[in-house]
């Protein structure tokens, strides 16, 4: 089996054109869904650089569909750079210690509050797509049991709850961040469609680890 030609390495001819499977957006669109997310001045420059590189090829990712899955991969590693970062007594203690990683020092950052769900600028927004989902899934159940092919709801009907906004996302994060990362790692066949949450994450916890200046 040959692989596809749009997998295939670029000829000098078609280095700028866009993926096919992303030409029915437009670069700009592409530019602002990635630029939007800002490091604090305080956070150190070589984590900044790193996840600089991570926006980059989310945003090359127009011209090389392919580049979604490895801008993930570089933003989660910028995460652990900058835990790396921020606890390097840590680090060096636990140095050459079997399991010791980026769950580790997540677990270090919560059990010792400098990261916390509170300070989650989004939590709102993340409570709100929970319920969505949930909403959606009812609806979706509903229209099984009704026997239906289709189902026309409104986003208007969403109820957010207290539940949803005590969400333990810290709690979620530490366990699926290390699998997404392994997964990455280890060389994965995954291609998903182009999603910022990733970012949207890395930037809130990153954010609250070095914290703006006063």
């Amino acid at each position: 089996m040959e692989i596809n030609e749009c997998d295939q390495l670029r000829l000098p001819g078609t280095v700028c054109k866009p993926d096919v499977r992303t030409q029915q957006r437009l670069v700009e669109s592409q530019y602002e869904a990635i630029a939007r997310f800002k490091l604090n001045e305080t956070v150190p420059i070589d984590v900044v650089t790193h996840f600089e590189t991570a926006k980059n090829l989310y945003l090359y990712a127009w011209f090389v569909y392919r580049f979604y899955p490895v801008s993930e991969q570089q933003a989660l590693a910028s995460l652990e750079f900058a835990l790396r970062e921020r606890f390097p007594d840590l680090v060096k203690e636990q140095k050459g210690q079997r399991g010791f990683g980026l769950k580790k020092l997540m677990n270090h950052a919560i059990e010792n509050n400098h990261i916390n769900n509170e300070m989650f600028t989004t939590r709102e927004h993340w409570a709100w797509n929970r319920a969505e989902m949930r909403h959606s899934f009812e609806k979706m159940q509903e229209m099984m049991a009704a026997g239906l092919e289709s189902m026309e709801w409104s986003n208007s009907e969403v109820v957010v709850t207290q539940e949803d906004l005590d969400c333990d996302w810290l709690g979620i994060f530490k366990e699926t961040i290390p699998k997404i990362r392994n997964e990455y790692a280890h060389g994965s066949g995954q291609l998903k469609p182009a999603d910022t949450h990733t970012f949207e994450m890395v930037v809130e916890i990153i954010n609250q680890l070095y914290p703006k200046k006063i």
